[in-house]
């Protein structure tokens, strides 16, 4: 269960141990108040690259994400207002699966479990949605969360492949650059991150350019283009620079 951030205590959901247990929604999103990023899936692009810069970043296992990046301090959500109410529009998907997700099954690359955050608070035996029925069966709440997760693993899938696609193509650079906030002149650097070389893009030879642009790739890079346009807004979110730490994209 990698890129788990904020979940305490995963645990895989049981039918046996687990078929009395009921869920209850959060009633904010204080559980995401210190995440500065959270991993973007490609479905989203097109939304999320109006409201949220997008990256990517190189992790230690030198793996590649797509990330959407949520603040310019670190452990701090630019996006949470001071009763843990989201302030943008479009909420990411990796936020709104929790406090579910999928757990990966030893030897069965291509199965997995469902688990859930068993700190998360959502779950009691008294109050709330049943996950099962009498017989074990989903009920049609937990099918929803099911296919849900189902979709997302699909489509982190389809933004491994357009990860790849990137690298192939060596459409990647570096992407470093220092942020002044106009009212009080405060300073925000970016670094450690990569975004996509739009000359070098504009420059794919057209059967390429063509290919990409009938698999949806093209969009989607241009998409990412765009969403740089939102760090001077992140910026405007940023707290007193003198208190704030440096991210570690800024490292």
């Amino acid at each position: 269960m990698a890129e788990l951030l904020f979940y305490q205590k995963p645990v895989r959901l049981n039918t046996t141990a687990h078929n009395k247990l009921r869920f209850t929604p959060l009633s904010n999103f204080e559980f995401a108040s210190k995440v500065s990023a959270v991993p973007l899936i490609v479905a989203e692009f097109p939304v999320a690259c109006r409201q949220y810069p997008i990256v990517f970043i190189e992790g230690p296992n030198k793996m590649l994400s797509a990330q959407a990046v949520l603040s310019l301090e670190q452990e701090r959500n630019s996006f949470l207002d001071e009763k843990g109410n989201w302030t943008a529009t479009y909420v990411p998907a990796f936020i709104r699966r929790y406090p579910f997700v999928l757990a990966e099954i030893p030897g069965k690359p291509d199965d997995f479990d469902v688990a859930f955050d068993e700190a998360s608070g959502c779950f009691d035996k008294k109050k709330g949605e049943a996950l099962f029925d009498e017989q074990g069966t989903p009920t049609k709440f937990m099918q929803e969360q099911i296919d849900f997760l189902r979709l997302f693993h699909a489509e982190f899938k389809r933004t491994q492949q357009l990860l790849e696609a990137l690298q192939k193509e060596e459409l990647l650079t570096p992407y470093n650059v220092d942020i002044v906030r106009g009212g009080d002149q405060a300073r925000f650097a970016v670094r450690s991150a990569m975004v996509i070389n739009e000359s070098k893009l504009q420059n794919l030879p057209s059967e390429k350019a063509s290919a990409y642009l009938k698999n949806g790739f093209l969009a989607l890079m241009y998409a990412q283009l765009i969403s740089l346009q939102s760090f001077l807004a992140l910026a405007n979110r940023a707290g007193d620079q003198a208190t704030s730490k440096t991210p570690w994209w800024a490292k």
